[in-house]
């Protein structure tokens, strides 16, 4: 066996026993339940090797092809690139960035901030054109505010500052506008209706509302027009008067009589359509021609929480607040402009409701309207795809992206008569919410031994009213603690022993006083549907129908209240094509203040090790039904380093299949560790397991992973993204020549980078066979992408990439 083949091994033969399903649960799979292969599209070999050299990346990957020996020699120096490095014979083009306007006269969209998601559909009638779908996630406070005072735009002045007099109590700095300072510890200020501070200037507030509105408006979702040429490349038609534009609080270009609209169970919460959509993450385009876009971290522009009848909790505060780059554990004010501002929903006149975001959307591109539907539950959605299959129950599959989060499914009453009739997308008014609960696997089963039948299962726990509480498990988690539902006041109370951690309430705590005073009954007799009181209307019908809106309104709570399993921040879940498995990128193993997954589901959690960032899992449901309640799981891939068995990358984000069932990733190491200097030394938590160890990976790339043949779970590099950016939203056209990618917040933390700076790191990088090496690693000091002109602002933008003629 090769060292190459050797490295990657024992994971690959332990996904295949953990899932078990090729010849045995759905007939005419292969090995990783697969259905006969398909023909080589114009990217990958038959075979699933890759076609192209990758580019050099800064640590070991399982596909080199050179000797271990020759790891330190070839790495000992890395030049990082401010741009985005593709395989010789590739090129990219930019189809849009932040800034441009598109449209006819009296019809112009502007194209939002820190593209995401992104979507295609071919437009009815036409050969060559398409609806281009495109997630606005959020502002990158430090590059925009720039890139805003670049063009000359009259924006007030934002910038954080240090309290000279006493830096330990400001650490978080103080955040000054417009010349005036915030006086309290905290860069915030207080604006709510009722409690605003009174030492906030009125032209302060104006500054904020100011700001806020235009954050706002670069938030959301757009839909372009686009041209595909003969080389398969993609150009917005410019003067087409039907790109449309539903931003943060408003719409443009809707078509006439159209209004947005809520639908499910807690639509009843809600005395006016919905205004717009913010924190637009990932997605999912619908097999009938609709996009799906999820609202994910809403909670930093409105409020999340609420009290048992639905209602948002009183008394709740949300600032208007900016924050610092930090450098380890201390604030760089440097660079003037924050680096992050939140709280834009409550700097409007007319401040958001936060219950009106935290959905899934869908769009209907020829119209513009939107559906929030809220059967599919309200959290942190970072994306959801949709399995339809004729005479099958529908399934929405989807994660919610925090630490501790869940995995979802949520399955239709009905039955999906056509996929592609646009009638289809009532399906999703009308079914039950799942969270999905993992079975943990004996300690042998993960040891690589043979697992026992009862080993990789789960089954799905319904969100409704009628199902049983369960005693939370914090002592199964790193930060041991879960959130769970607060009552009588609403909103989230963390539990587990003081003893060991700082939670709030012990469990029983909770158990007898949240849970037994409120329900007025034993813990054990209680139900979802104790823990919420919609104000009632006499009707049990509908009663329980509200109580159900209420329930999926704070879903993320009551999941863990009803034993959900807590999971390492999932990203995104896509459905194999060929075998309708699903695939799921956890993207970070680590704990935090939310919460932090089950050790017993993801054992990486425990300890210090390069794969605690993270992994790829696969579930198949039991009988190939998506509808199913049981499933088996496993691991496909674990992310960090190839010397621990990882597959050399770290923090794998969205996902998508080309034509021929292989899986790219995108990976999402967070900007401020990226290219972080690590010396494996504990004392500057540099370690393998540590907060900073990301930082080895270099900056955000792109993987191909086979997943049939030989070259199964073999990670092949294809492409790396430019200076502190995050690729997102990968999709590919239907004859696979071309793929459509967002890139974005380049120059996040850092911004515009001038004359060309650059600083020399010195890396400690460990081979394939673990033997320590140094290595020094150029990185240049912010960035200038795509223009690539020293001085200029970095612009979030959606490329498409191609074969060079």
């Amino acid at each position: 066996m090769s060292e190459k083949a050797s490295v990657m091994q024992l994971d690959r033969r332990r996904f295949l026993k953990y899932i078990g399903v090729g010849a045995t649960v759905v007939a005419g799979f292969g090995p990783l339940g697969c259905r006969s292969s398909v023909a080589a599209g114009s990217w990958v070999r038959a075979d699933g090797s890759p076609d192209w050299v990758s580019p050099k990346y800064p640590v070991p990957l399982p596909s080199d092809s050179a000797p271990i020996s020759q790891d330190a020699k070839r790495l000992a120096s890395f030049v990082v690139e401010d741009d985005l490095v593709l395989p010789e014979g590739w090129r990219y083009d930019v189809i849009a960035s932040w800034g441009d306007r598109f449209g006819a006269p009296g019809h112009e969209v502007a194209f939002g901030y820190n593209n995401d998601y992104t979507g295609l559909v071919p437009i009815e009638g036409s050969e060559d054109e398409f609806w281009l779908f495109v997630n606005f996630e959020y502002v990158a406070a430090r590059p925009w505010l720039q890139a805003l005072e670049a063009e000359g735009v009259d924006i007030p002045k934002f910038r954080l500052i240090e309290d000279a007099s006493n830096p330990l109590l400001y650490s978080k700095g103080r955040l000054e506008i417009a010349g005036w300072a915030t006086p309290g510890p905290k860069p915030e200020v207080q604006l709510e209706p009722g409690i605003n501070d009174p030492e906030v200037p009125a032209e302060v507030r104006e500054a904020i509302r100011a700001i806020s509105h235009m954050a706002l408006d670069d938030q959301g979702v757009t839909v372009l027009r686009v041209r595909r040429d003969a080389d398969g490349r993609f150009s917005v038609v410019d003067a087409a008067p039907d790109h449309r534009r539903i931003a943060g609080h408003r719409s443009f270009n809707l078509a006439s009589g159209v209004e947005h609209a809520y639908t499910g169970p807690a639509a009843w919460l809600f005395d006016r359509a919905p205004r717009g959509t913010l924190s637009n993450c990932s997605g999912g385009t619908a097999p009938w021609g609709h996009f799906l876009t999820c609202e994910e971290n809403f909670h930093t522009q409105a409020h999340e929480a609420i009290d048992p009848g639905g209602q948002p909790r009183p008394n709740d505060r949300l600032e208007f607040a900016g924050s610092g780059r930090k450098v380890g554990f201390e604030i760089d004010y440097s660079i003037e402009q924050p680096n992050g501002l939140y709280g834009f929903g409550m700097g409007i006149e007319d401040p958001l409701d936060g219950r009106g975001y935290g959905w899934v959307c869908e769009v209907d591109p020829t119209t513009g309207k939107m559906q929030k539907h809220t059967s599919l539950g309200r959290f942190r959605h970072e994306n959801v795809t949709v399995r339809a299959e004729k005479g099958k129950r529908l399934a929405a599959y989807m994660g919610d992206d925090r630490r501790g989060g869940h995995v979802w499914k949520f399955v239709s009453d009905d039955v999906v008569d056509d996929p592609t009739d646009v009638k289809t997308s009532e399906l999703l008014t009308r079914g039950t919410l799942y969270v999905a609960r993992f079975n943990p696997p004996s300690e042998a089963a993960w040891d690589g031994l043979e697992p026992a039948d009862t080993d990789f299962t789960g089954r799905w726990s319904p969100l409704v009213p009628e199902t049983p509480l369960a005693t939370p498990e914090p002592e199964h988690t790193p930060s041991q603690h879960i959130e769970v539902p607060s009552r009588p006041v609403g909103g989230t109370v963390a539990v587990g022993d003081i003893d060991r951690d700082n939670p709030d309430v012990e469990v029983d705590f909770w158990k007898r006083v949240h849970v037994e005073r409120f329900a007025g009954k034993s813990f054990d007799e209680c139900t979802l549907g104790d823990l919420v009181r919609p104000e009632p209307t006499g009707d049990p019908s509908v009663d329980r129908e509200r109580a159900l809106g209420v329930l999926l309104a704070e879903a993320s709570a009551m999941a863990n209240a009803c034993g959900g399993t807590p999971t390492a921040r999932p990203e995104d879940l896509e459905v194999h094509p060929m075998d309708g498995s699903v695939y799921i990128a956890f993207t970070d193993a680590t704990e935090g203040d939310d919460g932090s997954p089950d050790m017993r589901i993801f054992p990486d959690s425990k300890g210090r090790s390069s794969r605690q960032y993270g992994a790829i899992y696969r579930i198949v449901e039991d009988g190939d039904d998506p509808a199913a309640e049981t499933f088996r799981w496993g691991r496909f891939i674990a992310t960090g380093e190839v010397a621990e068995q990882g597959g050399g990358f770290a923090c794998a984000d969205n996902l998508v299949f080309d034509p021929q069932g292989n899986l790219w990733v995108v990976t999402d190491i967070s900007t401020s560790v990226q290219n972080f200097p690590t010396t494996r030394q504990l004392a500057n938590r540099t370690d393998r397991g540590a907060k900073f160890f990301p930082g080895v990976f270099g900056n955000n790339a792109l993987f191909m992973i086979p997943t049939s043949g030989d070259s199964a779970g073999i990670p092949h590099l294809f492409a790396i993204g430019p200076m502190e950016c995050e690729f997102c939203g990968p999709t590919f056209t239907e004859d696979g020549k071309t793929l459509i990618l967002s890139v974005q917040h380049p120059g996040e933390e850092l911004g515009t980078r001038v004359d060309g700076a650059s600083e020399d790191e010195t890396f400690i990088i460990h081979d394939r066979a673990d033997q320590p090496f140094e290595q020094v690693r150029t990185v240049p000091v912010g960035s200038n992408w795509p223009s690539k002109t020293s001085g200029d602002a970095p612009r979030p933008s959606v490329i498409c990439i191609t074969r060079d003629a």
